[in-house]
């Protein structure tokens, strides 16, 4: 939420509305929600993007709930921690998938350097993906089709894998 302008009223982001009382209340926690991001995932930029995730949550919760929330910056900054911790919790997920693969391709009597230099290979390009990408990448490795994970998100598969195969192509044309 950094290099985002003021915004007034109410507004709509790829998760639902959000309105301007949980804007600002997002806004005000932009800095301590950034080292929180650094702490837990060690990017910024994730951290961001589930802020702004948690605010369309909150905002939905305020429209559901019956009774007002006492302190919506710390209603808000609650969501948004579960949020991140949810996310580092799948990274560490993959991350053990990645290293009992590599372990069991190293016991069937593969190269282990090959294989860490795949994984490293992998890791970087994942790093460059945006975060949408980087989960239908992640979905996708854990062996989860087009369909099921349209499902999930839903969108259709069609727009699912025409969106994730454009960004494999643009990655694959910056790193040349």
């Amino acid at each position: 939420m950094t290099d985002q302008p003021e915004v007034a009223t109410a507004y709509q982001d790829e998760w639902g509305a959000v309105t301007h009382e949980v804007y600002q209340a997002a806004e005000s926690l932009r800095e301590q929600a950034e080292s929180y991001a650094r702490a837990a995932l060690g990017a910024e930029a994730d951290g961001r993007t589930l802020l702004a995730k948690a605010a369309a949550t909150v905002t939905r919760a305020l429209e559901d709930r019956h009774e007002p929330i006492a302190s919506l910056e710390a209603y808000l900054f609650q969501t948004y921690k579960r949020m991140v911790l949810a996310e580092a919790e799948k990274e560490r997920a993959r991350a053990r998938i990645l290293a009992e693969r590599a372990g069991d391709a190293s016991q069937n009597g593969h190269d282990a350097s090959a294989e860490l230099d795949q994984y490293i290979l992998i890791e970087q390009l994942r790093r460059r993906m945006n975060q949408r990408t980087r989960m239908v990448f992640d979905l996708l490795a854990l062996g989860h089709t087009f369909e099921e994970i349209g499902s999930k998100l839903g969108k259709s598969s069609r727009a699912i894998r025409n969106n994730y195969y454009e960004q494999v192509a643009r990655l694959k044309q910056e790193i040349g």
